[in-house]
């Protein structure tokens, strides 16, 4: 071939090794986009941190003002509703232990006035009693006092602090 022909020839195969390398970069592109997807079932467990599971599944708590939780020594419906609640929002939890605490100014003197602020023993133990109808073993249902006059508003928080169970 004469050097005119040869560069003739090679001008066209210039063109035509790079429409033939772009199409390979391309489709080499597409099959990585389109490689075929592992099943729901090879794909790896990432494991939850425990800490977060431990912490979220461990306890339940709810904190309610003296303010209408007595009617005498009997709790009122108000404060039976929200004791409710929290027992089923601790469904599937093993209650290991129960804690009524009371929070803030309460009167624990015992002398018997049944004022908002007064939580006597007879109190305690309608909240112990309610607890326990509703599946609480009472050897499990503790008083943590947090008595404390400089705060203004007494409360009582419960919390139930247990396990997941495994049912």
């Amino acid at each position: 071939m004469s050097q005119p022909a040869v560069l003739q020839h090679v001008r066209k195969q210039v063109p035509l090794a790079a429409a033939t390398l772009a199409l390979c970069l391309a489709a080499a592109t597409a099959g990585a986009q389109t490689a075929p997807r592992p099943a729901p079932g090879d794909q790896p467990v990432v494991p939850v941190p425990s800490q977060l599971v431990e912490q979220k599944d461990k306890s339940r708590t709810v904190s309610m003002p003296a303010k209408g939780l007595f009617k005498g020594d009997q709790l009122t419906d108000a404060a039976k509703a929200q004791l409710t609640d929290l027992i089923i929002n601790a469904l599937g939890l093993q209650v290991e232990v129960a804690l009524l605490i009371p929070v803030g100014p309460w009167n624990i003197d015992g002398t018997g006035h049944h004022g908002e602020r007064d939580l006597t023993p007879a109190r305690l133990q309608a909240l112990r009693k309610y607890l326990s109808e509703r599946g609480v073993d009472q050897k499990r249902i503790f008083v943590e006092s947090r008595v404390d006059p400089k705060l203004k508003e007494p409360r009582l928080d419960v919390q139930l602090v247990g396990t997941p169970s495994n049912d």
